[in-house]
């Protein structure tokens, strides 16, 4: 059975495991309980109308873990919504900071990930809870992604109520074989010509959860000329010590 190690910085929880854009297809989710982890990030930039949207998920009462591309160079404000199935209609929250990944490169999507913190913190309950992180996370075959993204790619639907997915779990070898180009520290997951049941628009930066609350992946992109519905995420493992040193430095400063 994993341990969970519990890590206290600055006042805050991190909860560590140590065994040491909308969803197309796939379900409503009946409760907000069901992914309490979820937060929506409406992210506005400097260079165009309007605000780009995407997922991510809670780490302490402070921060946010997200896509890098997310939250790109010219953003001027990021707001944040946890609480409820309804993106707009939760607790609302504003950002203050974030820090992109140093090596996060636009033409290879390698590194694509993110902590934003908030300016007031989190209370938690039954409807807003933090993930958990794992070094070594259990080796399971199909995980659940959940996201207020793209429900049809031809027309563009969107739905504001959060739906979630079953996505079937590619190692990095494995999800070569298909897309030959993934990045270092990724993961795939989905099938390869999947009519529905995969993430798409909206859904970036959306987490990839195992056993209900441990986070293995966040949403990064896929290879539309190859499959639309095999999705390529961050390793969050992978990156397990890069987090923990930027949600120090987020947390503390």
């Amino acid at each position: 059975m994993a341990v969970r190690l519990l890590i206290m910085i600055c006042g805050l929880k991190l909860v560590f495991g140590k065994h040491e854009g909308f969803i197309v297809g796939g379900d409503y989710v009946d409760s907000i309980n069901d992914f309490p982890h979820v937060a929506a990030l409406y992210v506005y930039h400097s260079d165009r109308e309007g605000d780009n949207f995407c997922g991510s998920s809670i780490l302490n009462q402070y921060i946010l873990l997200t896509a890098a591309h997310c939250v790109v160079n010219d953003v001027v404000k990021v707001t944040a919504f946890v609480g409820s199935l309804d993106r707009g209609n939760g607790k609302l929250h504003r950002i203050d900071r974030y820090v992109q990944h140093e090596r996060w490169d636009i033409p290879t999507d390698s590194n694509d990930i993110a902590l934003v913190r908030l300016k007031t913190p989190l209370l938690f309950d039954e409807t807003v809870k933090r993930v958990i992180l794992m070094k070594t996370p259990p080796k399971v075959k199909v995980a659940e992604v959940a996201g207020w993204g793209t429900v049809d790619e031809v027309t563009i639907i969107a739905s504001n109520i959060l739906k979630y997915t079953k996505q079937k779990l590619w190692t990095l070898k494995e999800c070569r074989k298909v897309l030959k180009d993934a990045p270092d520290g990724t993961i795939c997951g989905g099938r390869i010509n999947a009519k529905k049941n995969f993430a798409s628009y909206g859904d970036s930066g959306s987490g990839l959860i195992v056993n209900k609350n441990i986070i293995i992946g966040i949403a990064s992109f896929k290879v539309v000329e190859i499959t639309t519905s095999l999705l390529v995420y961050t390793d969050v493992a992978y990156f397990y010590d890069w987090i923990l040193v930027e949600s120090t430095r987020l947390a503390c400063s």
